[in-house]
């Protein structure tokens, strides 16, 4: 387990299922910028540096296309996606993009948290 706190970008859909208000956010990262839509991630991505992206693909996976934007603009981003079980056909595509997934049910939201807190962006995955 790393013992650095990393800085998130946590692109967020309105209507998502997953609470982002869980103060495991603060407990496990450093710094956590929440944005909502294309435009103000862009905005947030090109100015500030983020260890870790993550998007909220669980409403909408067509969504998917931003986080490839965002890759695209630095190769070499971490950038993980959270989607719904019902969407579970569309991993192996994201996974082929290099962009890293979680398929998660809202109760499974703290797990995913705890275990991108523990992952290193900065080594190479084998």
């Amino acid at each position: 387990m790393t013992a650095k706190r990393w800085k998130i970008l946590f692109i967020k859909d309105d209507q998502s299922m997953f609470d982002t208000s869980s103060k495991l956010f603060a407990e496990l990262f450093d710094t956590v910028d929440f944005v909502q839509g294309r435009e103000e991630a862009l905005r947030s991505f090109d100015a500030n540096s983020y260890d870790i992206v993550i998007g909220d693909l669980s409403v909408d996976p067509k969504e998917l296309g931003l986080l490839k934007q965002l890759q695209d603009k630095k190769n070499e981003q971490c950038i993980f996606a959270f989607v719904a079980p019902k969407d579970t056909d569309k991993l192996y595509g994201i996974a082929d993009l290099g962009i890293n997934a979680f398929e998660l049910t809202p109760d499974q939201l703290e797990q995913a948290l705890e275990t991108i807190a523990q992952f290193n962006p900065y080594e190479k995955q084998v």
